[in-house]
């Protein structure tokens, strides 16, 4: 499934109810609150390396959503306002829509080509069809690298605002939040996924920077690629993968403005209480070669002259502005 911005919110598993209870309401809120913070980190780790990036896009820095999505839409409806069909789940402060004066909230009622919402061919069970949609139209509008106009509806009774989108082009990133409690995340070679198991672990935004600068890193280096032409040895291929990642990471957070030893931090918390899962020996090394790995970057960072305020990652030398 594709989503637009920089990650989309999960379907939340469960019965509809036939009223709305406040535990789903709180449910359906705590996860958008979980996918702002998850999307205001990885934008910022996006818009920070995009000199170092081949491949952009232009984000407004939002998460969109429809009640469509939901199992319980009348529990959608009232956790979060639905001016229109999609409408702004979380904002990226800061970022072109929120400089723009757009809010969360706001409505879509127009864009390029018009707007139909269309019929429901399963009008009581949870689509993306309609969300999936609007994302692929707004992908193709700011990639022809102009201005996109935008109408929304900013409150219930459906007063407009039409404003002109001009972001910069940033990393090409997405991320979305798995809703299950196991602690895990991956990479698609497009998208970040990461449980809400494993936000929750984080201690703070600078590990859980860690964790999706680790993630991104593999989409950058393009290693979903490298894996899926491996013909042999693939075990050692997304050995050598994982280190790259762990290596490029901490020079990502670094850009951002993030504290990188709190990588350092994640890995032995993790490794600590987890042991082998997702960084068993077979494929990824274990926490204590992690962390040798990091702070060796991390030393090299620390002897790296800052070019207006960046460090050029070696492992991105081939994107590096001439």
């Amino acid at each position: 499934m594709r989503r637009w911005a920089i990650f989309a919110l999960a379907l939340l598993a469960g019965p509809s109810q036939a009223a709305p209870l406040a535990t789903d309401i709180h449910s359906y809120q705590s996860l958008a609150a979980m996918d702002k913070r998850v999307a205001e980190i990885g934008y910022r780790l996006a818009a920070a390396n995009a000199p170092f990036c081949k491949d952009k896009q232009r984000n407004p820095g939002w998460i969109l959503h429809s009640y469509r999505q939901y199992p319980d839409r009348e529990a959608a409806k009232a956790a979060f306002p639905f001016p229109s069909p999609v409408a702004i789940a979380a904002i990226v402060d800061s970022g072109p829509a929120d400089n723009a004066g757009l809010k969360s909230g706001f409505g879509l009622e127009d864009m390029e080509g018009g707007i139909w919402w269309g019929g429901e061919l399963q009008r009581h069970k949870a689509s993306v069809e309609l969300i999936d949609s609007i994302s692929t139209r707004m992908d193709e509008l700011f990639a022809k690298g102009s201005p996109v106009s935008l109408t929304f509806s900013t409150d219930m009774i459906g007063t407009l605002k039409t404003v002109q989108l001009d972001p910069a082009p940033i990393c090409a990133s997405s991320f979305w939040v798995d809703t299950i409690d196991t602690v895990d995340a991956g990479a698609d070679g497009k998208r970040v996924r990461l449980t809400t198991g494993l936000v929750a672990f984080t201690a703070n935004d600078a590990e859980l920077a860690a964790v999706i600068a680790h993630e991104m890193a593999h989409n950058l280096l393009g290693h979903r690629q490298r894996l899926d032409a491996a013909k042999r040895g693939k075990t050692k291929a997304t050995y050598a993968t994982e280190i790259e990642a762990d290596r490029l990471s901490v020079w990502l957070m670094a850009n951002a403005g993030f504290d990188i030893a709190a990588a350092l931090g994640f890995a032995e918390r993790f490794g600590r209480k987890y042991g082998l899962g997702i960084f068993s020996d077979g494929t990824h090394p274990r926490w204590k070669n992690r962390v040798a790995i990091m702070q060796a970057e991390i030393d090299l960072i620390a002897a790296t002259p800052p070019t207006e305020g960046l460090r050029a990652p070696p492992l991105l030398a081939a994107n590096r502005p001439q």
